[in-house]
């Protein structure tokens, strides 16, 4: 059909667009604050034992969780470890710090993970601007990997890109 609109970079076969959206935690980042163990700056291990076997691991399944515990206190290591061990079956990711930490730490693991293999001699799309808030370090760690794979690298959306690499 001569008037028919098409889609060209949906046609185009060569050009694969890698959207770090897709790995966004399903339920986001939720916080589990252990503050409150800290009566007079100092965490106890019977109380810390009560609290976190009272957590309910259903509020923090399919989340990335950020432990986090005012530094003001003194902390005992076992604490991290302690609360890690209550939700490691039903949480994606647990790691201690602020959200933003916790989600760049998330996005190195969770990218490391992949074969970048499928990308070789291809050209990406490393697309931006989405609706969820994707650390920084993630756009650099998808770049370096792809870097090593792809055929050229692009940044942004198939109508309007800047390009990064070329092989």
């Amino acid at each position: 059909m001569e008037g028919e609109i098409r889609n060209r970079v949906a046609e185009n076969e060569s050009l694969v667009v890698f959207d770090l959206e897709d790995y966004f935690p399903p339920v986001g980042v939720k916080t589990l604050d252990l503050s409150p163990l800290a009566a007079n700056g100092i965490i106890r291990e019977s109380e810390a034992r009560d609290f976190i076997s009272r957590l309910n691991p259903d509020e923090y399944a399919d989340a990335v969780v950020a432990v986090q515990l005012d530094a003001d206190t003194i902390i005992p290591q076992w604490i991290w470890p302690m609360a890690a061990a209550q939700l490691a079956e039903d949480a994606l990711y647990i790691g201690a710090g602020s959200e933003a930490d916790v989600l760049s730490q998330y996005y190195a693991q969770r990218l490391s993970r992949l074969d970048w293999s499928a990308f070789a001699h291809k050209k990406v799309l490393l697309k931006g601007c989405g609706q969820y808030p994707v650390p920084p370090s993630a756009y650099v760690q998808a770049a370096m990997h792809l870097r090593l794979s792809a055929q050229k690298l692009m940044y942004g959306e198939a109508c309007s890109n800047v390009p990064i690499y070329r092989g």
